[in-house]
């Protein structure tokens, strides 16, 4: 299968997974996309994987790495967060509950849940599973 044939196969957000990792991979803080060679090198991968495997990696690859491949730093510039406040979202994004933050971060449980609070009500989000949406979306 050729690579535009690959692009062709569409994920449910109507992306192929070579267009999602374009937009979403960084390298030095610099998208994929805007540097032909990676790009090209994602849809080389991409092309000779097997068809079957193509969706199963995509899932993974947003699920599963999204703290990886989310840029925290914008998405709090986008929203007016303090650094604290990405620190959470970037805690919540790799699983851990807010008392967890809390006890890894060196403050109150009061504190962060402040934090998570000012998230969401700066985000839009009503709840961690909107914001974590909303992250891995951004």
């Amino acid at each position: 299968m050729g690579n535009g044939d690959r692009e062709a196969k569409r994920s449910t957000d109507g992306n192929s997974p070579v267009e999602w990792l374009r937009d979403q991979l960084r390298i030095d803080g610099e998208k994929i996309g805007s540097e032909p060679v990676w790009s090209d090198r994602v849809a080389e991968i991409f092309d000779i994987l097997p068809d079957d495997l193509v969706p199963d990696i995509n899932a993974r690859l947003i699920q599963g790495r999204g703290s990886e491949i989310t840029d925290f730093k914008n998405f709090g510039q986008r929203y007016g967060l303090t650094a604290a406040e990405v620190k959470i979202v970037e805690s919540i994004a790799e699983g851990l509950s807010v008392p967890d933050h809390a006890a890894a971060n060196g403050i109150s449980v009061n504190t962060a849940r402040v934090h998570m609070q000012r998230v969401l009500e700066k985000t839009g989000a009503r709840r961690q599973t909107d914001l974590l949406r909303l992250v891995l979306t951004s």
